[in-house]
């Protein structure tokens, strides 16, 4: 497991990163969950979205060399071999980095992938690379005057934007053209937001029913890091036994 997630200093993460932390803070988080609230960039099904994923290596991860095509697959079936009569977290470990479709509307990496935090708050030294946090617009602004509540509930966070959010908020805008449930948009909403469901950071914000949320998301995340360990053949027929499921949990295009 310690081989997994291992960021080093001077790699292309560590660029990454500290370009995200230089540049998104508060008013940049809002702008950009303004931008996409409309669910007005395009209409497509939940399978055109899966193909793109095809094109498309996360650049945040060092432990993550291939499409995200494959990656979904990966999780997927990792999610199969143990709970394999649970199809909708089947489906949910599928399409959970779908939002990653964002990179296709032209939009920096940072924008789209990598480990989210909270803004409008004291940023805690759990954000990956905490020490680029120093050039954030937002460092030290909010350490005496948080905007939030203790105990207002993971639903009123400002949590960055990027593909995690982006997805969630396509699912519930469309949520008469699915059978996902609030459990998995769950999941898919918050996995990546490491400095809360790893490090322990946020926990005073939580409020009813969000240890529920955060048991969820430990355990998705499981399938969703480990997959990369996993020798996991994708095979036609493995392809076809999902592609019937989205048929099931999906229909129709989508408005993105």
């Amino acid at each position: 497991m310690s081989d997994l997630r291992n960021y080093k200093i001077d790699t292309p993460q560590y660029k990454f990163y500290k370009e995200m932390h230089e540049k998104v803070g508060l008013e940049y988080t809002m702008n950009m969950r303004k931008k996409y609230s409309k669910y007005d960039k395009c209409k497509m099904s939940i399978k055109k979205a899966l193909s793109m994923m095809d094109d498309f290596i996360d650049p945040s991860d060092p432990d993550l060399d291939v499409p995200n095509s494959i990656h979904a697959y990966q999780t997927a079936e990792r999610i199969r071999k143990k709970y394999p009569e649970d199809k909708e977290l089947q489906i949910a470990g599928l399409i959970h980095d779908l939002g990653k479709v964002l990179f296709s509307y032209g939009e920096p990496s940072y924008c789209v992938v990598g480990d989210t935090y909270v803004v409008g708050c004291k940023y805690p030294d759990t954000i990956v690379y905490y020490e680029t946090m120093k050039d954030n617009p937002d460092y030290n602004k909010y350490d005496d005057k948080c905007i939030y509540k203790e105990k207002c509930g993971l639903e009123n966070l400002i949590i960055t934007f990027g593909h995690d959010e982006y997805l969630y908020g396509v699912l519930k805008y469309n949520n008469n053209l699915h059978k996902m449930t609030d459990r998995t948009l769950n999941m898919i909403r918050y996995h990546s937001l490491y400095p809360w469901h790893t490090g322990g950071s946020y926990d005073d914000f939580m409020g009813a029913g969000d240890e529920h949320i955060l048991k969820d998301v430990l355990e998705f995340n499981s399938f969703d890091l480990y997959s990369k360990e996993d020798p996991i053949e994708i095979t036609q027929s493995v392809k076809d036994y999902y592609d019937k499921l989205l048929d099931e949990y999906f229909q129709g295009e989508m408005e993105w």
